[in-house]
Protein backbone atom coordinates (compact mmCIF):
# COMPACT_ATOMS: atom_id res chain seq x y z
CA UNK A 1 0.00 0.00 0.00
CA UNK A 2 2.78 2.16 0.91
CA UNK A 3 4.43 1.85 -2.16
CA UNK A 4 2.01 2.32 -4.59
CA UNK A 5 0.99 5.64 -2.43
CA UNK A 6 4.32 7.06 -2.71
CA UNK A 7 4.59 5.99 -6.40
CA UNK A 8 1.70 7.74 -7.60
CA UNK A 9 1.95 10.84 -5.06
CA UNK A 10 5.00 11.27 -6.73
CA UNK A 11 3.72 10.26 -10.10
CA UNK A 12 1.04 12.82 -9.36
CA UNK A 13 3.33 15.79 -8.47
CA UNK A 14 5.20 15.20 -11.64
CA UNK A 15 2.19 15.20 -13.67
CA UNK A 16 0.91 18.60 -11.81
CA UNK A 17 4.26 20.28 -12.48
CA UNK A 18 4.18 19.32 -16.12
CA UNK A 19 0.63 21.00 -16.34
CA UNK A 20 2.04 23.98 -14.48
CA UNK A 21 4.63 24.24 -17.29
CA UNK A 22 2.01 23.49 -20.42
CA UNK A 23 0.23 26.09 -18.93
CA UNK A 24 3.12 28.85 -18.48
CA UNK A 25 4.53 28.02 -22.17
CA UNK A 26 0.94 28.14 -23.19
CA UNK A 27 0.85 24.90 -25.22
CA UNK A 28 -2.46 24.90 -27.10
CA UNK A 29 -2.92 21.04 -27.58
CA UNK A 30 -2.72 20.85 -23.75
CA UNK A 31 -4.03 23.55 -22.39
CA UNK A 32 -7.59 22.49 -21.51
CA UNK A 33 -6.19 19.30 -19.47
CA UNK A 34 -3.43 21.78 -18.34
CA UNK A 35 -5.44 23.94 -16.72
CA UNK A 36 -8.09 21.68 -14.80
CA UNK A 37 -5.07 19.46 -13.61
CA UNK A 38 -3.28 22.81 -12.41
CA UNK A 39 -6.56 23.81 -10.54
CA UNK A 40 -6.59 20.08 -9.42
CA UNK A 41 -3.55 18.95 -9.01
CA UNK A 42 -2.73 20.65 -5.79
CA UNK A 43 -5.81 19.95 -4.06
CA UNK A 44 -5.70 16.35 -4.92
CA UNK A 45 -1.44 16.68 -3.41
CA UNK A 46 -2.45 18.18 -0.23
CA UNK A 47 -5.32 15.75 0.53
CA UNK A 48 -2.69 13.10 -0.03
CA UNK A 49 -0.38 14.94 2.00
CA UNK A 50 -2.25 14.65 4.77
CA UNK A 51 -3.77 11.22 4.45
CA UNK A 52 0.28 10.59 4.49
CA UNK A 53 0.84 12.32 7.92
CA UNK A 54 -2.26 11.64 9.74
CA UNK A 55 -2.88 8.25 8.93
CA UNK A 56 -0.21 6.35 7.07
CA UNK A 57 2.49 7.90 9.47
CA UNK A 58 0.19 7.63 12.63
CA UNK A 59 0.96 11.67 13.44
CA UNK A 60 -0.82 12.97 16.36
CA UNK A 61 -0.51 16.82 15.13
CA UNK A 62 -3.10 19.59 15.52
CA UNK A 63 -5.31 19.92 12.60
CA UNK A 64 -3.32 23.58 11.56
CA UNK A 65 0.22 22.03 12.20
CA UNK A 66 -1.05 18.85 9.81
CA UNK A 67 -2.33 21.56 7.24
CA UNK A 68 0.76 23.23 6.81
CA UNK A 69 3.21 20.42 7.13
CA UNK A 70 0.91 19.29 4.17
CA UNK A 71 1.19 22.79 2.41
CA UNK A 72 4.74 22.57 2.57
CA UNK A 73 4.79 19.65 1.27
CA UNK A 74 2.53 20.27 -1.68
CA UNK A 75 4.64 23.15 -2.07
CA UNK A 76 8.53 21.43 -2.00
CA UNK A 77 6.86 18.69 -4.36
CA UNK A 78 5.10 20.73 -7.39
CA UNK A 79 8.81 22.28 -7.34
CA UNK A 80 10.75 19.51 -7.34
CA UNK A 81 8.74 18.55 -10.19
CA UNK A 82 9.25 21.48 -11.64
CA UNK A 83 12.51 21.57 -11.81
CA UNK A 84 12.82 18.05 -13.01
CA UNK A 85 10.24 18.58 -16.25
CA UNK A 86 11.70 22.30 -16.68
CA UNK A 87 15.12 21.00 -16.80
CA UNK A 88 13.78 17.88 -19.53
CA UNK A 89 12.21 20.62 -21.50
CA UNK A 90 15.70 22.38 -21.65
CA UNK A 91 17.25 19.09 -23.04
CA UNK A 92 14.66 18.51 -25.52
CA UNK A 93 15.15 21.93 -26.91
CA UNK A 94 18.57 21.92 -27.02
CA UNK A 95 18.89 18.53 -28.28
CA UNK A 96 16.60 19.70 -31.23
CA UNK A 97 17.85 22.35 -31.78
CA UNK A 98 21.77 21.39 -32.09
CA UNK A 99 20.54 18.22 -34.38
CA UNK A 100 18.42 20.70 -36.41
CA UNK A 101 21.39 23.03 -37.16
CA UNK A 102 23.81 19.88 -37.83
CA UNK A 103 21.10 18.24 -39.92
CA UNK A 104 20.78 21.71 -42.29
CA UNK A 105 24.93 22.36 -42.28
CA UNK A 106 24.94 18.20 -43.85
CA UNK A 107 26.74 17.83 -40.42
CA UNK A 108 30.30 19.92 -41.77
CA UNK A 109 30.92 22.03 -38.57
CA UNK A 110 30.83 18.69 -36.70
CA UNK A 111 33.15 16.76 -39.14
CA UNK A 112 35.48 19.79 -38.99
CA UNK A 113 35.79 19.92 -35.02
CA UNK A 114 36.22 16.57 -35.15
CA UNK A 115 39.23 16.50 -37.88
CA UNK A 116 40.63 19.49 -35.71
CA UNK A 117 40.39 17.87 -32.26
CA UNK A 118 42.05 13.92 -33.31
CA UNK A 119 44.72 15.98 -35.57
CA UNK A 120 45.37 17.77 -32.48
CA UNK A 121 45.40 14.87 -30.30
CA UNK A 122 47.52 13.32 -32.59
CA UNK A 123 50.19 15.99 -32.87
CA UNK A 124 50.09 15.64 -29.03
CA UNK A 125 50.71 12.11 -29.01
CA UNK A 126 53.31 12.09 -31.96
CA UNK A 127 55.08 15.17 -29.51
CA UNK A 128 55.27 12.90 -26.48
CA UNK A 129 56.30 9.49 -28.49
CA UNK A 130 59.15 11.84 -29.86
CA UNK A 131 60.23 13.13 -26.54
CA UNK A 132 60.69 10.06 -25.32
CA UNK A 133 62.87 8.67 -27.60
Amino acid sequence: MNLWFYTSLILLGILTSGSIWAVILNVKRFLPLSRLMTLLGPIALLSMFIYSIDVLKDGNYSWFILFCLSLISTFACICAGGLLVGTLIILAVGGHWTFVTLRNTNYSALWRRIRRDFAYSWSRVRAWVEGEE
